[in-house]
């Protein structure tokens, strides 16, 4: 099967070496105290990144930068999620710090403050007001999706709002802001940010067998992408944005 990270495998591979610098702290491994291991296979939010500013300019070291930035804010997002703190770590050999709760925080808490030290030594710190208003906004997510559990009928009707918050404005973000460090001017940008809106919508959808709704954004995020300039750059990213589709069909077939 086709690597669709493949045209830009050796910058992804740049980001990872990068992060893998922070993973080691004087205690030991993050993934000693947490289940960091769990996402951090994950390169679509990098990924999203690099190819927006493959399309306005290429990959510099700021580009990396940002790329990494991004994958931070996701890490530290997924490990806060999944934080269950009705669970309490106790002093024993048989129980796993990073089954509980407060190890986890703290790890998650790291990430985020690594994004900001990322953001100062890249002299990129002009995006920190929008990267943290994506912080916000997924926080505010996460309050609305934990605030809707137990009941149905307001998990039902909140449950694209969630998505909106805690996945489609990050991958707007990585979209817009990927372009924007790269060159892309202000229509552009807002091009990219609606394509990445679009298919964060879709993949959030999608992730919760929602696929009539989530079919409907990825045929949106596609349609966006007419928009650019033809030639292999947007061709990568459109590849990307099929190959996600086609993942949540199968999964749907998996499930019918």
């Amino acid at each position: 099967m086709y690597d669709v990270y493949c045209p830009i495998k050796w910058d992804l591979l740049r980001v990872r070496e990068r992060m893998n610098r922070h993973y080691r702290i004087k205690a030991g491994s993050l993934k000693d105290f947490s289940h960091l291991e769990k996402y951090t296979d994950s390169d679509l939010c990098p990924a999203l990144v690099l190819y927006a500013a493959r399309m306005y300019g290429g990959v510099t070291n700021r580009v990396i930068s940002l790329a990494q930035v991004f994958q931070f804010i996701y890490l530290a997002v997924m490990l806060h999620r999944d934080i269950n703190e009705d669970e309490q770590v106790v002093d024993s050999d048989c129980i796993e710090p990073g089954d509980g709760c407060q190890y986890p925080v703290l790890v998650g808490d790291y990430l985020y403050g690594r994004f900001f030290t990322t953001l100062c030594d890249a002299d990129i710190v002009e995006y920190l007001g929008p990267l943290s208003e994506i912080i916000y906004m997924i926080n505010e997510g996460g309050i609305i999706r934990l605030k809707s559990q137990g009941a149905e009928k307001a998990a039902t009707i909140s449950r694209q709002e969630i998505i909106r918050l805690e996945m489609a404005e990050l991958m707007a973000g990585c979209c817009k802001m990927g372009g924007q460090i790269a060159g892309a001017d202000r229509e552009s940008q807002e091009q990219l940010y609606r394509f990445g809106f679009s298919l964060g919508m879709a993949v959030g959808l999608a992730g919760m067998d929602m696929y009539d709704r989530a079919d409907t954004f990825f045929n949106e995020a596609l349609s966006l992408l007419e928009y650019f300039k033809p030639g292999k750059d947007r061709e990568d990213l459109r590849g990307l944005a099929v190959y996600l589709s086609g993942v949540t069909k199968e999964n749907r077939r998996m499930v019918c």
